[in-house]
């Protein structure tokens, strides 16, 4: 039987290479999609981890320990048991202990975090030496200034405020600057930088040697901090956080919406990766059952002769599955390499081994889909006549063809329903998983009966014009079986592939927007620095030119958020979706007039009036416009009566101090600190100007000018009166008796810039403005006036909500801010790499640390790896699977039809038909069948584009701040177009230039 097979298979060499071809494929496609969906998952995950801050994507594990007089062999005990709890990762390790102590300056207590941390030295810029022995400490710059100590310093620390029970004394051998202060082994909260809350202030960490945990630091808290695990993601924290808090351990682990987005950026992994799957593996079996169709036809001897010769129909069916399963089994190997370089090229990463099974087993599916689907091919033949089998052409009859093509209509229609309830779903299911190839294989399917029809037509009308080439192709388009098939599955091929390249363009497209929006320039460094005056003098410092960089603040905190920007240079730093125009930016800063002149003395003279019964006096505020820190000077007390008194003013060197505000004060309590007036009392201020010179700072015309002063918007506050070349501060009357009131603002605010603050509003305004004038109060200040310039669907950063504001004009409205929020520095996108770094340089150089980097570029390619991102990319994939099963079906075909044709091709020679006409007609219409099913093709992707009409899911969440671009790209199509001419010119190649059969010169 075997020597029977494999002469069959020897004879028909091309069907059977052909089943080779498409059983390979088949199992590729099947094994592809379990490799690149576990292979995408872990790029998606590895991309969620990058995207967050260092701080979310960590795992820290904490548990107080007893150090004893080992502190290393605890800290080596608590790392066991830590690890084996845990996990398993692949992660670096780090270590630590930890424990505050307190420390009193300036009789307030100072929170100071003692710390260990394995290698804490290689991750500090330290000036002095690294902390060796017990009793040696080193400090950041930062926590020095705020305890007062130089290095050589000693800092005394104690368990309570109150000074009970032995100090511990440390002396500082260095001071140090982070290294790396946006990298992970700086993002553990332990170890984190200083704060204020709740009224205490903690410093920075203050680094001890391991031994120094011994005696008051014998019970410190334990460390363990690792990257947190993918795969941990991935199957789910919560068993791994229940195990650990039963085993006694604090977990600090990757945030809810972290473990959400990787949920989702799996979730939609996979339905895309069905989808596509499921696309392919309908064009599998269309292709395997076209191939059946045609080789079964080319075996229609071989089963008469086998009729004649009386073999069973059991032996039969035996041989015809034999001669399918050889070239199957033999595909099957090749099949899985392919699937697996194409799973790893498309996914950018091998796949992990627990895919292997999977694909495994898909691809066993698949051979036993395609043998069934093969041998079904051949079964209606077991039942034909002897004569009926020796036809030259074989009857037609396709009785169930309507039906399946009302099915698949009915089935498209039942798809493009579910498409439209889920419009904006980034993971649709149901029939709408495969909307597109059956909507496409619907309007492919209708086209092919179209085609037909007008083949026959033209045909027709060519004989009757004498052109016979033309005649014969469109008449033997018309008369071949099965043809309408071919040109449906190229078709679809063809589609699927136009529709899967568009919606590849439209995803970058979409990705391009979102960056813009969310990222806000081409290049943004996180930093931190002492004020809004820092960032901005740094900034201007760094560069110049004002073209390249811009100082930026965001406060989410406000409703709406503020993002303060150098709106003098927003409009060259800024480009793409979200970006503000030219002049609407230019509104943002519209100038200043009359600015006070800087004050640089080192004392101030005032000249005043007190007309209250008691003593007054006058807190001159003021703000240093190199540094931005509070300078405060306080003048008097003055009695009742005309006065003028001088105070020493310290820290308004070069380049000099702003005034701020002037306010009110009583004579002072216990502590000598200004104590609020009593009511109704009242100060005219008629001068202010620096000792030792001539020119006020505050003249006549200035203090007298309505326009320069204002008390504070919300809240109880003080009489502002200028007027008469003078300014007068008085004290609201007391509150009506059995009422009570907050404490008033005392304070004269200098207006020193724009005032409304001009603003750009994106979304619907706060409810509180619909009953007064628009108000912000960023940063913690008190409220500020607003002038809403104009409006913005979407801003930079913000999104579609929010407040652009010129951060010059804010930081010169603000009397004291509480915070300074989140400091950014924007690049404009033609810096490069090295001019990103020399700005970051010289802002280093004026104060400000650069403690992230972030690039569109880099934004893009993570949000490309995001699950719809992976999911188009496996559509993509199926699509030129798709097409090359379709140019392997077509050039079968092809290969059937010329052995089929020879005959008649002679006997038309015999008849007087020249040979060019027959090789003409025959080129001509394999040719027609593959123009016009691309044409079909590209018609049937414009058609189901237009049908779903949704735009593309590029993203997990619901962004939709961005217009999504247009999914139909006529470029992808014609490049869609292009690629499939190609493909299947080189498939059926050969065919299309062979010479069909019959003697040279006959019929001449």
């Amino acid at each position: 039987m075997l020597r029977l097979v494999f002469g069959a298979l020897r004879r028909r060499g091309a069907q059977s290479l052909a089943v080779f071809a498409l059983a390979a494929l088949f199992v590729a496609v099947a094994a592809a999609g379990p490799l690149f969906d576990a292979a995408a998952a872990q790029r998606t995950t590895a991309a969620d981890l990058a995207g967050t801050t260092a701080a979310d994507r960590l795992l820290s594990v904490r548990r107080p320990v007893a150090t004893g007089s080992d502190p290393a062999a605890a800290l080596a005990d608590f790392r066991r048991a830590a690890a084996a709890v845990l996990p398993p990762h692949h992660g670096p390790v780090s270590l630590g202990l930890t424990q505050t102590l307190i420390a009193r300056v300036d009789g307030l207590g100072k929170m100071v975090p003692l710390a260990y941390r394995d290698n804490a030295c290689d991750h500090m810029r330290i000036d002095g030496a690294c902390p060796a022995a017990p009793g040696e400490a080193v400090v950041s710059r930062a926590a020095a200034k705020t305890l007062g100590r130089p290095v050589g310093g000693e800092i005394e620390l104690r368990t309570q405020l109150t000074g009970a029970g032995v100090p511990l004394t440390v002396r500082i051998v260095g001071l140090y600057d982070r290294a790396d202060p946006g990298g992970d082994w700086w993002a553990d909260p332990s170890f984190a930088p200083g704060r204020i809350a709740a009224g205490e202030e903690t410093v920075d960490p203050v680094f001890l040697p391991i031994g120094a945990f011994t005696g008051m630091l014998a019970a410190p808290t334990a460390v363990y901090t690792v990257p947190a695990p993918p795969t941990l993601l991935e199957d789910g924290f919560e068993a791994t956080a229940y195990a650990l808090k039963s085993a006694g351990f604090d977990v600090t682990a990757p945030p809810d919406a972290l473990l959400a987005q990787v949920s989702g950026d799996r979730a939609a992994t996979r339905r895309g990766v069905l989808a596509g799957w499921v696309q392919a593996l309908v064009l599998c079996a269309l292709a395997l059952g076209i191939v059946g169709r045609y080789t079964a036809q080319d075996r229609r001897p071989d089963y008469a002769l086998l009729q004649l010769r009386g073999a069973t129909r059991a032996r039969t069916v035996l041989l015809t599955v034999w001669q399918q399963l050889l070239p199957m089994l033999a595909a099957v190997p090749a099949g899985l390499a392919l699937g697996w370089a194409a799973a790893r090229l498309a996914a950018g990463a091998p796949a992990p081994v627990r895919a292997y099974a999977p694909a495994g087993i898909a691809a066993a599916v698949a051979v036993a889909a395609g043998l069934a689907l093969l041998v079904l091919a051949d079964l209606p033949l077991l039942r034909t006549p002897v004569a009926e089998l020796l036809r030259r052409t074989p009857a037609p009859g396709r009785r169930g063809a309507a039906l399946f093509d009302l099915l698949l209509v009915a089935g498209a229609v039942a798809a493009l329903v579910q498409v439209r309830s889920q419009e904006r779903a980034a993971v649709p299911s149901g029939f709408a998983v495969i909307a597109p190839v059956l909507l496409a294989l619907a309007a492919a399917t209708l086209l092919a009966r179209l085609v037909t029809a007008l083949a026959g037509r033209a045909g027709r009308a060519a004989l009757r014009a004498g052109r016979v080439p033309a005649a014969l192709a469109a008449l033997q388009y018309h008369r071949r079986p099965g043809i309408d098939r071919i040109f449906a599955l190229v078709a679809v091929a063809v589609a699927l592939l136009g529709l899967a390249g568009g919606d590849l363009l439209a995803g970058r497209d979409a990705r391009a927007d979102r960056t813009a929006v969310e990222l806000g320039a081409e290049r943004v460094l996180t930093v931190r620095a002492a004020s809004h005056t820092t960032l901005l003098r740094a900034v201007r410092l760094a560069d110049p030119g004002g073209r390249d960089a811009m100082a930026v603040a965001l406060d989410d905190t406000t409703d709406p958020p503020v993002l303060a920007v150098d709106a003098s240079r927003l409009a060259a730093v800024t480009r793409g979706a979200g970006a503000l125009p030219a002049e609407t930016a230019a509104v943002l800063a519209p100038g200043r007039a009359g600015e006070l002149p800087p004050v640089e003395a080192t004392g101030l003279t005032l000249a005043a009036r007190n007309d209250s019964p008691g003593p007054l006096r006058l807190v001159v505020q003021l703000s240093s416009t190199g540094t931005g820190a509070a300078v405060n000077v306080i003048l008097g007390p003055f009695a009742p009566g005309e006065h003028e008194a001088s105070a020493p003013l310290a820290g308004c060197g070069a380049p000099g101090c702003r005034i701020v505000a002037l306010a009110l004060a009583g004579p002072g309590d216990e502590d000598g600190k200004p104590a609020v007036p009593a009511a109704a009392s009242a100060l005219t201020v008629r001068s202010l100007r620096q000792t030792g010179a001539s020119a006020p700072v505050l003249d006549a015309d200035r203090l007298g000018d309505p326009r320069r002063w204002r008390a504070v918007l919300t809240g109880p506050g003080i009489v502002v009166a200028p007027s008469d070349g003078a300014l007068t501060l008085r004290m609201p009357p007391p509150p009506a008796e059995g009422t009570s009131q907050a404490r008033p603002d005392t304070g004269a605010y200098v207006v020193d810039g724009a005032l409304p603050i001009p603003a750009v509003l994106a979304g619907d305004p706060p409810r509180g403005w619909a009953s007064g004038e628009p108000t912000v109060s960023p940063f913690g200040s008190p409220a500020q006036p607003l002038r809403i310039a104009a409006r913005r669907p979407v801003l930079p950063v913000l999104g579609g909500a929010g407040l652009v504001l010129d951060l010059d004009a804010v930081q010169r409205a603000l009397p004291a801010p509480a915070s300074t929020g989140t400091l950014q520095v924007w690049l404009a996108a033609g810096v490069t790499a090295a001019r990103a770094a020399a700005i970051a340089d010289r802002l280093a150089a004026a104060g400000v640390e650069v403690v992230g980097s972030e690039t569109a570029a880099r934004h893009r390619a993570r949000l490309a790896e995001q699950g719809t991102a992976f999911a188009g990319r496996f559509r993509l994939l199926s699509a030129v699977a798709g097409l090359l099963l379709a140019a392997v079906a077509a050039a079968a075909a092809v290969s059937v039809e010329r052995r089929v044709r020879a005959g008649e091709v002679r006997a038309m020679r015999v008849q007087g038909v020249p040979a060019r006409a027959t090789v003409t007609a025959a080129a001509g219409g394999q040719a027609a069948l593959l123009v016009l099913g691309t044409l079909g093709g590209l018609a049937a992707a414009a058609f189901a584009g237009w049908a779903i009409d949704a735009p593309v899911a590029a993203f997990v969440d619901d962004w939709h701040l961005t217009a999504p671009p247009p999914a139909l790209r006529p470029g992808a199509l014609g490049l869609a177009g292009l690629a499939a001419l190609a493909v299947l010119a080189v498939a059926s190649g050969p065919a299309l230039l062979g010479r069909p059969g019959g003697r040279p010169g006959a019929g001449r």
